[in-house]
């Protein structure tokens, strides 16, 4: 962990995506955008044995392909809307949920079978699959082999990292969810320990046997999303984090002032309203005093977040979560494996 000079502050700041700007060029529905934000985003930790469907696997990972298919789906707006209107929710978590099953239903290579597949055994429920799906395979006679199902796990998280607290500096149970409640080490551990072993329970097995006989289980975790570093720290991240994982800062509201001095007068930002944390979305951008103006009325009545992406004059971007002082005024405990 080291302190956070001007220069290093701005080192924070990177490139847009070159393949996630040129697809959302082509788009402007933010559902939309979201969809093309997912489709690049990579997952913020690993799991051995586990991954995520590929861009090739959705048949998407051609560029002029993609964008064609990402523009074929703004006319579908109005579908997509009813179908969230459905799950009667505006809980982030069930938004994400609603467009990776618009991915696996509409891409050119895979089908949605099921989703929040709910698992009981007599009268006791044991638990629910996020997601079943299968590819449409091109079979060679020369060469049969079985048919594939695929169980995927979905989260979208947003983790805010501890300079100090449970476990050592590297530890997954220090990036934490700004309610407190959650980390990357409790996520990754119920995935691991119950979320995906849920997918191999015999409540589980009669749901594949029915919509594809012999098939053979393949299972994935989909977990994309930020880790927030504070604003004046860098911290190591979990050994399980991958490189590409998406990182921002963090700070608290009256942090804003001795954070915003350290930025360039041109700089912008932009304020991201649930749901629509993912993309970068088309609006109007706001000056450094003006953001600290949104701060000052927001927290005065509110004690939710912000979620605020900043550009400078060069074009380079930073994610930053600002949270109310005091925060975070408890810290999770590790997994029950971690302690």
């Amino acid at each position: 962990m080291m302190a956070v000079d001007a220069d290093s502050l701005l080192a924070a700041f990177g490139e847009p995506h070159a393949a996630l700007a040129a697809d959302l060029r082509a788009v402007r529905e933010p559902w939309v955008r979201d969809l093309a934000w997912l489709l690049h985003a990579p997952n913020m930790t690993l799991f051995e044995d586990i991954r995520r469907p590929s861009l090739d696997e959705l048949g998407l990972a051609d560029r002029a392909r993609r964008i064609a298919w990402l523009g074929a789906q703004e006319a579908l707006t109005g579908q997509f809307r009813q179908r969230l209107d459905q799950r009667r929710s505006q809980r982030l978590g069930i938004y994400h949920e609603t467009l990776w099953q618009w991915i696996f239903a509409y891409a050119p290579r895979t089908r949605l079978l099921a989703h929040n597949v709910v698992l009981r055994e007599g009268n006791q429920t044991r638990g629910e699959l996020d997601l079943l799906y299968a590819t449409r395979e091109t079979y060679s006679l020369a060469a049969p082999r079985p048919p594939r199902l695929y169980h995927a796990e979905l989260a979208i998280k947003f983790y805010l990292g501890l300079g100090d607290g449970p476990g050592h500096d590297g530890s997954a149970a220090r990036w934490i969810g700004v309610g407190s409640f959650d980390s990357l080490a409790l996520k990754a551990s119920r995935l691991t320990d119950r979320q995906l072993p849920m997918g191999l329970s015999p409540p589980a097995q009669k749901w594949r046997e029915q919509m594809i006989p012999g098939a053979q289980l393949h299972q994935s975790v989909i977990m994309p999303g930020l880790l927030f570093h504070p604003w004046n720290r860098r911290l190591i991240l979990p050994d399980t984090t991958p490189r590409q994982a998406l990182q921002g800062l963090w700070c608290q509201a009256g942090e804003w002032p001795q954070l915003a001095a350290q930025l360039p007068d041109r700089t912008r930002a932009q304020r991201l309203l649930k749901p629509h944390w993912l993309a970068p979305q088309a609006g109007t951008t706001l000056t450094l005093a003006e953001v600290g103006r949104l701060l000052e009325s927001h927290f005065e009545h509110h004690g939710s977040p912000l979620h605020i992406r900043l550009t400078l004059a060069n074009r380079r971007q930073c994610r930053l979560f600002v949270v109310k002082d005091g925060w975070p005024s408890m810290v999770p405990l590790p997994p029950p494996s971690a302690r």
